[in-house]
């Protein structure tokens, strides 16, 4: 078990690591479009390198430059066929976005992953390719990896998206973007829109209008300059932080602040918290730097619309729950369940180690306020990157009688957390 020396506050000013969504589609849009693309502070971690890898293998050329690299590609229309499998490692946004980069490319294509990815489910993306004309053949009756990709005459068509996933609205939308004619995709409710501002950024014929967005495929995408701003939800340990430790006091640098992933600062607005956003001018993403404070605040109930828009930040509200004046309550949260791991279950596994009164849901949980601090926990990361994170906050919380199990899964997202978190901290 792995301990750390307990902290009694976080100070100071910090920029966090390259948004791994941006980086992720930076690159497929990079292996897209025609000519050279310039990427610059792209996240280099365990999953955007299994997207880049990706790329590698249909074609794409990836030429090390200041501060990131140089996406050069002939474009969708000259994909080649990947001479091996295509390792997905655990990254589920890769696998999914990339089964609709390549549907309609007219090569074949085998995707696998590690062994929590393939227990992931892939049929939310399968279904509505397969109604546009893609071929795909899947592990378990046609819904986990390893899947099969066939060559396929897509067309277009009007979707109705079931899930509320970005995930699955990018698949259809980067196999849209290479079929002649207009696709729509209506998602159940908003979810974050960083594809559809990057095709448009790419040259695609691309709008929104509520909650469906169209496009007019078939075009070439032209290569551009992709400027990745921090992640978000890696700031969101950050702020997490600031509200944990008494005495806090911290700026995070650099942050993207697209209104679609800051889920996360709405919620915290209904408990109470203040916080300062200073936004910069002239970013094809919204960016700027996020200012809070140490401080007390109340708890309430999280649910509806609002959770695909911080479903990545629901555990860590979760654990904030514990530092609320009032129980913090979160639902209609199912895909908490099919993440890297079952957040709801891994989550309130942590929780009830740490000594929290907790309640589970099939669709949430809820928790109330600790009334003391524990005597003695044993935490576990479920190799959850995520999971990991909040355990190594809790670590340095309550100090050595806290424990975790492994850290080695930060990789995926964070490499150096424990490292930057080291160096905010007043001991």
């Amino acid at each position: 078990m792995i301990t750390f020396g307990k902290i009694k506050s976080v100070k100071g000013e910090i920029t966090v690591p390259a948004d791994k969504s941006i980086t992720h589609r930076s690159f497929m849009l990079g292996a897209m479009a025609e000519g050279s693309t310039r990427v610059t502070n792209p996240l280099m971690s365990r999953d955007t390198i299994a997207t880049m890898n990706a790329m590698k293998a249909l074609g794409a050329e990836f030429i090390p430059a200041e501060n990131g690299f140089v996406v050069v590609s002939k474009g969708y229309r000259f994909f080649q066929e990947p001479s091996d499998v295509i390792n997905c490692d655990n990254s589920g946004t890769t696998a999914r976005l990339i089964t609709g980069l390549i549907a309609p490319a007219g090569v074949y294509a085998v995707l696998t992953g590690d062994d929590s990815l393939r227990k992931r489910p892939m049929k939310r993306v399968i279904k509505p390719l397969s109604l546009m004309g893609a071929r795909m053949e899947a592990a378990s009756n046609g819904t986990l990896l390893p899947l099969s990709i066939l060559p396929a005459h897509m067309h277009p068509a009007d979707i109705k998206g079931e899930t509320k996933s970005a995930q699955v609205k990018s698949s259809v939308l980067l196999a849209a973007a290479q079929i002649e004619g207009r696709t729509s995709y209506t998602e159940p409710a908003l979810t974050r829109n960083h594809s559809e501002i990057m095709l448009k950024s790419f040259g695609a014929d691309i709008s929104a209008e509520g909650n469906t967005v169209i496009i007019n495929g078939g075009r070439p995408l032209t290569g551009t300059d992709a400027a990745v701003p921090g992640d978000f939800s890696s700031a969101a340990f950050f702020i997490g932080a600031a509200l944990m430790f008494e005495g806090s006091d911290i700026t995070i640098r650099n942050v993207g602040l697209n209104s679609s992933r800051t889920g996360l600062l709405t919620a915290l607005a209904s408990f109470g918290v203040k916080f300062e956003l200073n936004y910069y001018e002239n970013t094809v993403e919204p960016m700027g730097d996020i200012h809070i404070k140490h401080q007390t605040f109340s708890g309430g109930r999280i649910d509806g619309d609002l959770i695909a828009n911080l479903i990545d930040e629901l555990p860590l509200l979760a654990f904030l729950g514990m530092f609320a004046d009032s129980p913090v309550e979160i639902r209609d949260a199912h895909e908490l369940r099919v993440k890297e791991s079952d957040r709801i279950a891994s989550t309130l596994y942590n929780l009830s180690q740490l000594g929290a009164e907790t309640e589970e849901f099939e669709d949430g949980m809820k928790i109330y306020p600790l009334k003391k601090e524990p005597a003695q926990a044993r935490l576990r990361s479920f190799f959850d990157h995520r999971i990991a994170m909040l355990s190594i906050l809790m670590c340095k919380r309550f100090g050595e009688k806290v424990s975790v199990d492994e850290i080695q899964s930060v990789d995926v997202s964070f490499p150096n957390f424990a490292d930057i978190l080291e160096q905010t901290e007043i001991k």
